[in-house]
């Protein structure tokens, strides 16, 4: 049994359900564009790469069980067979999903998925927000009308759920959590910082790697990516520069000075011992007071533990404005 097809025999989503692998329903639509049957417009655009359907002017739909073409409508005028659980009529969209909350916004233009009790419509950003974060949601001219900066799919008609970076650029949930969890920690867009980052581990980092005296005169201008900041005429770092303003380290350089002694060397030094030597060195503490009771191990590894988590980015979700998905 196949899963979508354009002809006049049934369609199963699964054994015994009749539907697609994107929706179960009753009935197919008749493509007005090109006459052909698809279950739903998804089915279509996948199999014609020529066009895209256009769901408002589907006129006609077919009963899978008595395959009987007939005008749009929400039960079989042969067999009496209901289509779907949710029917819209401007849409030509039908969900047969049991317990779904779904409603067509007039404001949108389609239909979404979600409670409508729940959602409040942005005139500016033109969508559906959930009321809880509507009034902290980042409010921005057709700010969906774009695509993912991360798949370059179509935000205001996805099917997935769709969030804002605390930049205020929108974003496929997946995509950025796909996106943070390769360590990229700033908006593709404007390279604004998207999560919560504790800079006080770079900034130990840097100190404890002076430059090479070859290049200990060199100097930079940077520009801070969070707060927009110009810094002039600093010590130029291989590893990094910090913000004069806001102290970010999310910065990148916009002009070089660099000076280089050849007759200085180009060896970094390094401030502090290796990690691995300190680690060393906390173990031979740690047999040396294999005596000390277990209470005090546990208090030092508990602020331990905090220690780490201080050092360690901070990912918190981002601002999830809940845009209810869109569903034909």
């Amino acid at each position: 049994m196949s899963e979508t097809n354009n002809n006049n025999t049934a369609s199963y989503h699964k054994e015994g359900i009749l539907g697609c692998k994107h929706y179960p329903r009753n009935c197919k639509l008749k493509a007005a564009c090109c006459g052909k049957l698809f279950v739903c417009r998804l089915c279509h655009d996948d199999e014609i790469k020529q066009h895209n359907i256009d769901r408002f002017k589907t006129q006609e739909v077919q009963c899978m069980k008595c395959f009987m073409i007939q005008p749009v409508s929400n039960k079989c005028f042969k067999c009496q067979c209901e289509f779907a659980r949710y029917h819209c009529p401007v849409c030509k969209f039908y969900d047969d999903t049991p317990d779904k909350a779904i409603y067509h916004c007039d404001k949108c233009g389609i239909c979404r998925v979600g409670n409508v009790d729940k959602f409040q419509h942005c005139d500016r950003c033109r969508m559906c927000i959930d009321k809880k974060t509507f009034e902290k949601h980042v409010c921005t001219q057709d700010k969906y009308s774009d695509n993912c900066p991360i798949c370059l799919e179509d935000l205001f008609s996805s099917r997935d759920p769709v969030t804002t970076m605390q930049c205020g650029h929108p974003i496929h949930v997946e995509c950025q959590k796909q996106y943070i969890k390769q360590q990229h920690y700033n908006c593709p867009i404007c390279k604004k910082s998207i999560v919560a980052i504790d800079w006080k581990a770079t900034e130990r980092q840097i100190k404890n790697f002076i430059m090479p005296p070859r290049y200990s005169q060199s100097t930079c201008s940077i520009l801070c990516n969070d707060c927009q900041f110009q810094t002039e005429d600093i010590p130029f770092h291989f590893m990094g520069h910090k913000c004069s303003k806001c102290g970010s380290f999310n910065t990148y350089v916009t002009k070089k000075n660099l000076i280089i002694d050849e007759n200085a060397s180009d060896e970094p030094i390094i401030n502090n011992p290796p990690q691995q030597q300190q680690q060393e060195g906390d173990e031979n503490d740690e047999e040396e007071e294999d005596d000390e009771d277990d209470e005090y191990f546990s208090d030092m590894d508990e602020e331990d533990d905090d220690n780490d988590e201080d050092e360690q980015v901070n990912q918190p979700q981002p601002q999830q404005e809940n845009n209810p998905e869109q569903r034909e």
